[in-house]
């Protein structure tokens, strides 16, 4: 086993010296893994899959019966088109290439949708200008004029826009389903997963949970954002915090209309680090804190993008902070849908759900990768690009685990 490259943190005060409880002979009837992992939202399913392909034994434990979290609260969108070039760039183009061998083998209805960017300020269409500019080979993204914009999606408020940015590399699934399905099909390939599962102590090689106690090599912590439980005081240690977001989705449009692609608006292009290098981005970032103050105060930009029962996916907010007793607010409700309507007309703008998610969060900082105790590592995404990056990520520690 290699040393961890990932700088250790001490270990739970909770954390009792599990295995000193049993006798060896104890130790070896217990139904053994190579590895386990907490937590069967993206990023733990990610590194099983890694795992199951590198030969290794695999169980999966969960606290409820599916995945809860951050990876069935989003947009179902792999977000290729917001990275930078370099790393960010190429780990998301490893994690698709995951996706596209993943997808049809589990079920997983997987879309090449694109993404409109409309830009309603010269400031936004002057970063939208020079990020074209940029690229020395723009064939998968282009500037489109207002007189355009209606060939990409439907509904796009043409005479109060000053045009938009296409890229093709945005890809779509069903965030409330791909989940469970890919937790079902790494199963069919010998996965072992335990759902309403609490992990309750996590010492290799030994691990206790509320449904037995399982002998293990190594253990990975993938719980997004739940820091409490297990090892909290290496998270602490590390500064990590909580982004809470609003989102809300409609009714069923129409039948066959179609919004198409995934729609951002200008507030996205400070949030998104494909953008950041742009010349006019001081000039936007000027601008929007003066006529959109309400708005930056909420962390709101607006994504919408179409499910396919015909329902509209609206959102989002981004809310810091280490307060798990927030309150939804109607304020930010108004300000997506107000934000949203400035650029696009739905046909229907009925409200049917309206919900809040929570992801980890560390500024600067895009996945967070601990050692809190011998051969247990703690992993989770801090940048609220989890269904983007996962099987990148998993990959490069599986490989770390087993070289």
């Amino acid at each position: 086993m290699p040393v961890c490259k990932f700088a250790p943190l001490f270990a739970s005060s909770k954390q009792a010296k599990l295995s000193d409880e049993y006798a060896p002979d104890e130790l070896f009837s217990m139904k053994q893994f190579d590895l386990i992992i907490v937590g069967a939202g993206i990023m733990g399913l990610a590194h099983a899959y890694h795992a199951n392909r590198a030969g290794m034994s695999v169980l999966v434990v969960d606290r409820s019966k599916h995945a809860q979290g951050a990876s069935i609260r989003n947009f179902g969108m792999l977000a290729v088109i917001a990275q930078s070039e370099g790393k960010q760039m190429s780990d998301a183009l490893r994690a698709l290439n995951d996706w596209q061998q993943i997808a049809p083998k589990a079920g997983v209805d997987l879309q090449r949708s694109g993404c409109l960017v409309l830009a309603q300020h010269p400031e936004e269409q002057a970063v939208l200008e020079e990020y074209i500019a940029s690229k020395d080979n723009a064939s998968s993204c282009r500037l489109i004029k207002p007189s355009q914009l209606s060939q990409f999606a439907n509904g796009v408020r043409r005479d109060k826009l000053l045009g938009g940015l296409w890229n093709e590399n945005a890809w779509k699934f069903d965030q409330r389903q791909a989940v469970s399905k890919i937790a079902n099909w790494l199963q069919t390939k010998g996965v072992c997963c335990l759902f309403s599962t609490e992990a309750e102590l996590v010492e290799p090689p030994v691990v206790k949970t509320s449904n037995g106690t399982y002998g293990c090599n190594t253990a990975i912590v993938c719980a997004g954002d739940e820091f409490s439980t297990l090892f909290p005081e290496s998270f602490m240690a590390a500064g990590v915090t909580q982004c809470e977001l609003q989102m809300l989705r409609t009714h069923p449009q129409p039948t066959g209309w179609k919004l198409n692609p995934f729609i951002l608006g200008g507030l996205s292009l400070p949030r998104y680090a494909a953008f950041s290098e742009c010349p006019s981005m001081a000039d936007l970032k000027l601008m929007q804190e003066a006529a959109y103050a309400d708005y930056i105060k909420h962390g709101i930009h607006v994504i919408a993008c179409q499910e396919a029962d015909g329902s509209i996916t609206i959102g989002d907010s981004h809310t810091y902070t280490s307060d798990s007793q927030l309150h939804r607010s109607d304020e930010i409700d108004r300000l997506i849908l107000n934000e949203l309507n400035a650029s696009v007309a739905l046909p229907e703008l009925r409200i049917d759900q309206r919900w809040r998610g929570r992801y980890a969060h560390l500024p600067g900082t895009d996945v967070l990768k601990l050692q809190p105790a011998d051969n247990v590592w703690a992993v989770t995404m801090t940048n609220g690009q989890g269904m983007t990056h996962a099987f990148a990520v998993a990959e490069d520690i599986i490989r770390d685990i087993t070289h």
